[in-house]
């Protein structure tokens, strides 16, 4: 309807997308609009038949990446109110499915609407969109509203993304930046020229402008791209099979003997926990003798039931420790480590930075909860965390 008013009223371009890819956080149909229009002066001429094969065609391709669908993509009419984009809905589905905390969707589409107002109305375009949606999100994970600031609301309320539409909330300016000065000019006048230093950094790995330009946004995650794109060791994210598909039944012995350090053990399966709980209790029989076992995964692998190699699939447990005591930082939401700002032995105060790390494209400062000594460093740049693990302990 929006796009037909808007043809009325002189539109001479617009997005659509064929329609198994079309619909909720995508573009309309290709097919629907062709149709609606057809043997009218705005007729696109466009052969509808031959469109109806590609979105057959597409039918099929989407089914290989059903592991990336969301229910958040369908429609969703909440988005007159929380006027969330669709590529925002994804991402935020996705990081609460990763953390087990996806029944705080709600919580998190409430909460937009107000960060978007304490931080003086953003546009919910890229990159203000992310920066408003994980900031939400960080609000509703944490024990209280703003407790986690990411180091981009922090750039964003020193006027470093331009000035904002409205006023911003000053409290919440204040617990960001403190007291520092807020820019009031152009905050591209403040660059200086960095092209030809990233240039020399990446080297000859970078073939072209573009390849520079990656590695400046995505220092680390860039080299590396570029680095295996140059060796020819880049490998496509693994796919599980289709629901359905023959192959995805595979037997899995529930009774069996193992030997270990020369000794033979009769072990029977007679039970297990849910199997989405993190660690998962194992019912079972050693010798007849009932016991219980609590299996915590730390990888995995996707088997296809056949005699083919099976996938690798990143498993979600963690061999780190379980943040428990006063001095164990942890963090807020899955990431990635970008900087490890702390190592043995220094000492640090209560709200010091100890660690950076990146989450749906934003760097959030990990800071010290206690003041203290660092007994222990956990993590290194470019590990993946979880919320609730020890990071670091500090005593």
């Amino acid at each position: 309807m929006c796009q037909l008013k808007a043809i009325e009223n002189g539109c001479r371009h617009i997005d659509t997308a064929i329609s198994s890819l079309s619909g909720g956080t995508s573009h309309p149909p290709t097919e629907s609009m062709v149709a609606a229009l057809r043997d009218t002066e705005y007729d696109s001429k466009l052969d509808l038949s031959a469109l109806q094969d590609i979105g057959f065609y597409f039918h099929e391709i989407r089914k290989k990446y059903h592991q990336f669908e969301s229910e958040f993509t369908g429609l969703d009419t909440r988005v007159q109110n929380n006027q969330v984009p669709g590529g925002m809905i994804s991402n935020l589905s996705n990081q609460l499915k990763d953390q087990g905390a996806l029944e705080h969707m709600n919580a998190v589409l409430e909460e937009i609407p107000r960060v978007r107002t304490d931080l003086g109305y953003p546009p919910l375009v890229t990159p203000t969109s992310q920066i408003v949606g994980t900031q939400a999100l960080l609000n509703v994970l944490s024990e209280s509203r703003y407790q986690t600031i990411t180091n981009e609301v922090k750039l964003y309320l020193q006027g470093k993304y331009g000035k904002p539409p409205a006023e911003v909330n000053t409290n919440v300016r204040r617990q960001a930046i403190g007291n520092e000065s807020v820019i009031t000019c152009r905050p591209a006048d403040l660059l200086t020229p960095e092209m030809a230093r990233l240039r020399s950094d990446i080297g000859e790995i970078a073939e072209s402008d573009e390849d520079v330009l990656t590695y400046a946004m995505f220092p680390d995650i860039g080299r590396d791209f570029l680095e295996q794109r140059r060796d020819g060791t880049l490998e496509p994210e693994a796919l599980e099979p289709p629901p359905g598909d023959s192959q995805d039944y595979c037997v899995a012995a529930t009774e069996f003997n193992v030997s270990l350090h020369g000794e033979t053990y009769h072990i029977k399966v007679t039970g297990t926990g849910h199997k989405m709980q993190e660690k998962r209790a194992f019912y079972i029989n050693v010798d007849g003798t009932p016991e219980e076992v609590s299996v915590e995964s730390l990888d995995a692998v996707l088997t296809n039931g056949g005699t083919d190699t099976p996938q690798i699939s990143s498993g979600k447990g963690s061999s780190r420790l379980k943040a428990t005591a006063p001095g164990h930082v942890t963090t807020s939401m899955p990431g990635i480590i970008v900087e490890v700002l702390v190592v043995e032995g220094d000492q640090v105060s209560a709200g010091d930075p100890i660690l950076v790390t990146e989450a749906m494209k934003m760097e959030t400062e990990v800071q010290a909860p206690i003041a203290g000594t660092i007994k222990a460093v956990h993590v290194q740049k470019g590990d993946s965390v979880n919320p609730d693990e020890a990071l670091v302990e500090i005593e």
